[in-house]
């Protein structure tokens, strides 16, 4: 009896294990994807969004769900693109956001080779896609533009080449892979080094220049004022002369003869009125002397 029952467990017991495993295991597609059920036929036709399932029963083969990522992604090519005119090298980084046209995603399962990830899973990475055909794309596209242009062109129109490169980028990608562009365009250029120290040293010359100038205009400026104060100052000694010499001329005008005969008898009764009225003596003896009673 005991011998039935432990047979009866053991029965139900391999009967469990063949019913669980031949219920398909529980999958999803997350966000920014899509899949597609790959039987041992070949893909299954419909495209299945975000969701939760499992996968159908599994007896000799079992079905795998291949993942698609189709979300918005930044990529950043950078590349030396050799400029024929100036025979020097330009370094170029070009940034693209890009996303998986919806109308292109079926095609991709059957061309794009899945990598496993696990035993009921594989996934078509959206790096995988990029490189099979956008990359070069890419690349190609920007040095066959820029190559054309010499790099003063480059560095003297950089907005307007920007927005040209853009344009033709974006139709060559959308028509020519299976992505939508979000953005793209030239988002640094580094200048061979001769050309950096020529603008460097053509920059510090016309620092000096200017620095020239404005000491040329500062001198300027201080001879200017320095020769209208001396026009000032012989403006003003001038003055001075002339009113000096008109003063001169006023005065020797007013003394005439009758004021210099008038200052003699002034000068004549200043000299009377400190006379004592007393005669010089003298040893002639009797003899009286004249005296003239003069000045």
């Amino acid at each position: 009896m005991n011998l039935l029952k432990k047979h009866r467990i053991s029965l139900s017991a391999v009967t469990a294990a063949f019913v669980l495993g031949a219920c398909g295991q529980k999958v999803e597609v997350p966000p920014a994807h899509v899949g597609k059920i790959m039987t041992k036929d070949g893909y299954q036709e419909s495209l299945i969004p975000t969701s939760k399932f499992r996968l159908g029963q599994c007896w000799a083969y079992c079905d795998r769900l291949v993942l698609l990522d189709v979300s918005d992604k930044a990529y950043q090519e950078s590349m030396n693109i050799f400029i024929p005119e100036d025979k020097l090298n330009l370094e170029v980084t070009i940034r693209a956001t890009l996303s998986i046209n919806p109308k292109k995603t079926a095609e991709l399962f059957n061309a794009v080779a899945p990598t496993e990830v696990t035993g009921d899973i594989s996934t078509i990475a959206n790096e995988q896609v990029y490189r099979t055909y956008a990359s070069q794309i890419i690349q190609a596209e920007v040095r066959e533009y820029l190559s054309k242009l010499s790099i003063s062109e480059i560095a003297s129109s950089n907005e307007k080449i920007n927005s040209d490169l853009r344009a033709q980028l974006g139709k060559a990608i959308e028509s020519l892979t299976p992505f939508s562009v979000r953005f793209v365009g030239i988002t640094n250029l580094k200048y061979p080094k001769i050309i950096t120290d020529a603008q460097e040293s053509a920059a510090e010359r016309r620092e000096a220049i200017q620095k020239e100038e404005a000491q040329l205009a500062i001198s300027k400026a201080q001879l200017e004022r320095e020769l209208q104060e001396a026009r000032l100052q012989r403006a003003i000694d001038k003055e001075k002369a002339e009113t000096e010499a008109m003063s001169q001329t006023v005065l020797a005008q007013s003394v005439d003869s009758r004021v210099l005969q008038l200052r003699k008898l002034e000068n004549d009764r200043a000299w009377i009125e400190k006379w004592n009225g007393q005669l010089p003596t003298t040893t002639l003896g009797d003899a009286v002397p004249m005296v003239s009673i003069g000045k």
